[in-house]
């Protein structure tokens, strides 16, 4: 698991950054999750770009001095001690630099309207902690600050804040990840997912909302569960879904439909639990969920293998010792390299 990383929103130099299109890749999703979390935060952000479109008018004209407001700025932002020890150092090249990534603060200087810019508007600072979990790792078990334990799948992110506050306990998620919710019906628990929003009070399910899928997938195994679209706004018809146990609902992103089924697939839980059961299921769905589960890669050497029928069930077994039943119980050839592991018909002796 990569190590915990504490964001802080507000920033005004990251935004300032973003706005300018100066940001990395990381720092790009960190104010995006921020943006995703609420309409007052996408106003913010757009305040900030009126603020920074008018710095760019502001710094173009004439009247404009540069000095005085580099050493209005100084006085506010820098300690007096560190003015005394820098002041040989700051020039033109250094106001530049600062400018191009706290535009908005110097302007708020000038404008006599620091206080807007600092934080004066009855807003707290949340502090974000982010999991990660790499391509090939699953994160079993955290703890999150209400006592609700998630599990992560390989390549994921679940963004949550630091201490849950207010009326609802908000998280988001990118990727897969399954939930054991601590109950609190006075305070539900919100996961943004891609395009679909869970809330729940106290139950357990599974999420899956890969940027690169084209759906949003929460199956439920425990109490129930309400998922509902982010665009519900602008679809007037579009309502939300209940889910009991056993159930699934399906977000289809492109065209917007949220639909309600049996969840069919009892093997959802297989990256965390690595227990299978395989009930008349074509040889080439049973390596689908092998590969990702165990992130290796599965070939046949002769199409028509993918159609055998496999009835087995596997309880925490490893990768081996699976393929190596399969190959016994359709007597394959089967070959291992590198993580990819090949199967063939056996040649008759």
């Amino acid at each position: 698991m990569k190590e915990k990383k504490n964001i802080e929103f507000f920033n005004r130099e990251l935004l300032a950054k973003y706005l300018s299109n100066e940001v990395n890749t990381l720092e790009k999703l960190e104010v995006q999750t921020w943006l995703s979390q609420s309409a007052e935060n996408r106003e913010e952000l757009e305040q900030n770009r009126k603020m920074l479109d008018s710095v760019d008018a502001f710094y173009k004209a004439k009247s404009f001095d540069s000095g005085v407001a580099w050493k209005n700025v100084k006085a506010k932002i820098i300690p007096p001690q560190m003015n005394i020890i820098h002041h040989q150092k700051i020039g033109k090249e250094v106001f530049a630099k600062f400018y191009k990534y706290a535009a908005i603060i110097i302007f708020a200087v000038m404008l006599g309207s620091a206080g807007y810019y600092f934080g004066f508007r009855n807003k707290i600072t949340e502090v974000y902690t982010e999991i990660i979990s790499t391509p090939k790792q699953v994160i079993n078990e955290y703890t999150l600050p209400d006592g609700s334990i998630v599990a992560l799948n390989s390549n994921s992110k679940l963004v949550y804040p630091k201490h849950f506050k207010g009326d609802t306990r908000e998280v988001t998620i990118y990727g897969e990840a399954f939930f054991d919710v601590k109950p609190n019906p006075e305070k539900p628990f919100v996961i943004n997912a891609g395009n679909a929003q869970v809330k729940v009070v106290g139950t357990s399910f599974n999420v899956s909302a890969y940027p690169e899928s084209e759906t949003v997938e929460v199956v439920v195994k425990t109490g129930k569960v309400q998922v509902t679209s982010k665009n519900q706004e602008t679809v007037p018809n579009l309502k939300a879904v209940f889910l009991t146990p056993g159930e699934k609902g399906t977000l289809f992103n492109k065209s917007n439909i949220l639909e309600k089924s049996e969840n069919s697939n009892p093997n959802y839980l297989a990256w965390k639990t690595h227990d299978f059961s395989f009930n008349e299921v074509p040889l080439n769905e049973v390596f689908q969920c092998l590969e990702k589960t165990y992130h290796v890669n599965i070939q046949v050497n002769e199409p028509e293998l993918n159609d055998l029928i496999l009835n087995a069930q596997f309880d925490k077994k490893s990768i081996d010792f699976i393929l190596n039943v399969v190959s016994l119980t359709f007597n394959l050839e089967l070959s291992v390299e590198d993580e990819q592991y090949k199967f063939s018909s056996r040649i008759n002796k």
